[in-house]
């Protein structure tokens, strides 16, 4: 199962419970456990609160009752009073009972200024209140009357009677009023403690439900934290030992809060641990190495089925088998020794024997283990290294024979870096060179030039620059100053240390003596042939005209032929003295700017009159290009070229004279309908005496030394020459000229 897998299947599982559980966190369970009862104690505080407040009131409510009918019977008994004080008054004149009426008189608006207060906050006792204040005032006057009537004494005595009599009905209608007041507050100084009673009882029923049902809710909520957390948190502790113990977990965890989720990972991480240990058994099952353990006493405990192709055993063959049984003799206690060193700190190690195959034969095994102290055992991966171990000793062998090469060529041959620095000589350079290798080793190679050359700052950039993948002819030095003449190339060549390069040094010094030796024998050869034979040709001549005497046919055809064939060798020793001259570099050429229409209209009419004997047609492009070159000398290259093509084409056919113009160049091409050049001689065409077929030179005629004077020449300009062919469809032979100069170049 893949990871995608895992989390598609973990990522369903978390939807459906999802759908079957509220999404309560931890954290808001946590709150829940603290809100809960915080917010029930402040319920049961606010009711009870009010509750007190309600018996407070009805207390309270009780005592203003009491206080409102004490104090209507207080106003009712002043007017009775002052009633008496003035009968009194009226009766004995005295100034106590004046005194006494006037202080009761006084007094009654304070009265019902204090009863009005009492009373006036009840919107039902509004108009009774109303009505009570007007017979109060009545009745004052009245008393004012009275007293004013007392004072006059005589007739006001009668109006006192009458007044008296008014008194008495007003103080009957103020009862009545005062009793419609205070009639709410009897009845609630009446009802006062059985309100009490029932308000105290309903207080201590509230207290105890309340502290009943708070109970409850701890007792509900230490469920609900044990249920949802509590017992969750063993399902975790629970599936962490099943997870250690290998066995099948418990079914996840239902819910969205951290619990779930922990779970959730905790399931997750289970199935990636047996997906990883799937896969690690899949690798060690079908590794190629073979993936084993060792106990204390070297016997295998575990191992892969590798060990079916490394020694052909099954893996039950080899448990509790020493691995040391399967090391030969010879390696026994290098294996033991390697072994002992693990168990003593070591930890991991590396290390070689060869083993024997269930078939007796012998395979090499490279170890690699790890001491493991806590499990007391030594894992080990053992590779197969026997192919390695052939090649190893297989490349021995080759640098062995590489190394044997090196010291017997006779080819100098010096190891360099790119600072031009010495860093291996073979014994053919001490010898060339008379100095021992560990005099040049880590030296400048510049001490073996010419002092002169070596002192020059840029002295190794143009070494390898003339040399570098090209042979370089130059002059070095000798221990004893000895100059002589070398062939010097440089081959690059990557090491683990870097780029290094190998220069091989040829002594080129007898074959120079040779090469000298040859040009002048045949030189001197030459110059001793060319006069008597020029000689000769001019007396064959002359008798071939009949300027010396006539011949009979016999003779005149003998002579003929003579003639022939003196023309012939003189032609030949002509081309000899060409080639050694264009070699050794001592033919003089005059360069200048030429128009290359001319060379090849020039040359065109040499061979014209050999074409038209062959029946060959000559076409020529019509160029304005021009070249710097010696004209002379192209227009030999292109009548050595043409003739060729005329004589190696069919009759009938078209020898073409092309010209292409490119950036620094002009290329002149010469392609005839001929019979081609087969692959394997194209390179040779160009070197001297060289035929395509043998039979070439005695049927077309020619000494084979044309096309390597036409070479000589093209270098000496600098140029190119090549040939382009396919057997059976013709060539094209071509060179390239650069082109003329400007004419500041060519008077500079």
């Amino acid at each position: 199962m893949t990871a995608s897998d895992l989390r598609s299947k973990n990522d369903f599982r978390l939807s459906k419970q999802q759908k079957m559980q509220l999404d309560i966190k931890i954290k808001h369970k946590g709150l829940i456990l603290v809100a809960v009862p915080l917010l029930f104690e402040l319920v049961f505080l606010a009711v009870l609160s009010g509750l007190l407040r309600q018996a407070e009131y009805k207390t309270w409510q009780e005592m203003h009752s009491k206080t409102v009918v004490y104090e209507s019977g207080a106003l009712s008994r002043l007017f009775h009073d002052a009633g008496i004080a003035m009968g009194g008054y009226a009766l004995t004149k005295s100034p106590l009972f004046r005194e006494r009426f006037d202080s009761i008189v006084s007094s009654i608006p304070r009265e019902f200024k204090h009863m009005k207060k009492l009373v006036g906050r009840n919107p039902s006792q509004k108009d009774s209140l109303k009505r009570l204040e007007t017979y109060t005032n009545s009745g004052l006057k009245l008393l004012s009357s009275a007293r004013d009537a007392i004072e006059i004494g005589g007739e006001g005595i009668s109006r006192v009677r009458s007044l008296y009599s008014e008194m008495k009905g007003v103080s009957k209608n103020i009862s009545t009023e005062l009793d419609n007041l205070t009639s709410e507050s009897r009845k609630i100084e009446e009802d006062g403690p059985s309100a009490r009673k029932q308000s105290d009882q309903l207080v201590r029923i509230f207290l105890a439900v309340g502290v009943l049902f708070n109970i409850g809710l701890t007792f509900v909520l230490s469920y609900f934290f044990s249920n949802g957390i509590t017992k969750r948190l063993f399902v975790l502790t629970d599936n962490a030992n099943r997870l250690a113990r290998d066995e099948k977990l418990s079914e996840p965890i239902k819910g969205t809060d951290e619990i779930a989720q922990l779970d959730t990972v905790f399931h997750n991480m289970a199935d990636a641990l047996a997906e990883a240990s799937r896969k690690e058994r899949a690798i060690v099952e079908n590794a190629a190495d073979v993936i084993c353990s060792i106990d204390s006493d070297n016997r295998f405990t575990k191992i892969s089925p590798a060990c079916r192709k490394l020694w052909g055993y099954e893996p039950s063959e080899l448990i509790g088998t020493r691995y040391l049984n399967l090391v030969i003799s010879d390696d026994v206690e290098d294996a033991a020794i390697a072994t002992r060193a693990l168990r003593q700190g070591q930890q991991t190690a590396s290390f070689e024997t060869r083993t024997y195959r269930k078939d007796r034969s012998i395979v090499t095994v490279l170890w690699s283990a790890f001491w493991s102290p806590s499990e007391n055992s030594m894992f080990c991966v053992a590779h197969d290294i026997t192919e390695r171990k052939l090649i190893e000793e297989a490349l021995k062998e080759s640098e062995r024979r590489v190394r044997s090469i090196i010291e017997n060529t006779l080819v100098s041959l010096i190891v360099i870096d790119r600072f031009g620095m010495i860093e291996l000589v073979n014994p053919q350079t001490e010898k060339s060179f008379g100095y021992p290798a560990e005099a040049v080793l880590d030296q400048n190679i510049g001490i073996l030039f010419p002092q002169f050359m070596a002192a020059e700052d840029n002295f190794i950039e143009d070494l390898f620059a003339q040399a570098s993948g090209r042979i370089a002819d130059l002059e070095m030095m000798r221990a004893d100053g000895e100059l002589f003449p070398v062939e010097f190339s440089l081959s690059q060549l990557e090491t683990n240390e870097g780029t290094r390069y190998i220069a091989n040094i040829l002594d080129v010094s007898e074959r120079q003596e040779f090469e000298k030796l040859k040009r002048e024998f045949v030189s001197t050869v030459s110059h001793e042939l060319r006069t008597p034979l020029t000689s000769i040709r001019g007396s064959l001549t002359l008798l071939n005209t009949g300027m010396l005497g006539s011949l009979n046919e016999k003779g005149e055809r003998m002579v003929s032929i003579a003639e022939r064939n003196t023309i012939r060798l003189i032609n030949l020793i002509n081309d000899i003295l060409d080639v050694e001259r264009l070699a050794s570099g001592r033919v003089e050429m005059q360069f200048d700017n030429t128009d290359l229409s001319s060379i090849v209209e020039r040359s065109v009419e040499s061979v014209r009159s050999f074409a038209d004997q062959h029946s060959v047609k000559i076409e020529a492009e019509a160029s304005e290009s021009k070249v710097y070159a010696d004209s002379d000398r192209i227009i030999q290259v292109v009548i050595n070229l043409l003739s060729n093509a005329v004589k190696f084409s069919p009759k009938d056919s078209t020898v073409t004279l092309a010209v292409k113009e490119e950036a620094d160049w002009v290329e002149i091409r010469v392609i005839d309908r001929g019979r081609g050049i087969p692959e394997k001689y194209k390179a040779l065409v160009f070197e001297r005496f060289q035929q395509v077929e043998v039979s070439d030179a005695k049927r077309k005629g020619g000494t084979g030394l044309g096309l390597a004077i036409c070479k000589g020449i093209i270098e000496q300009h600098k140029g190119t020459i090549g040939v382009e062919s396919e057997e059976g469809k013709g060539s094209t032979f071509w060179f390239r000229l650069p082109k003329a100069l400007e004419a500041e170049a060519v008077t500079a």
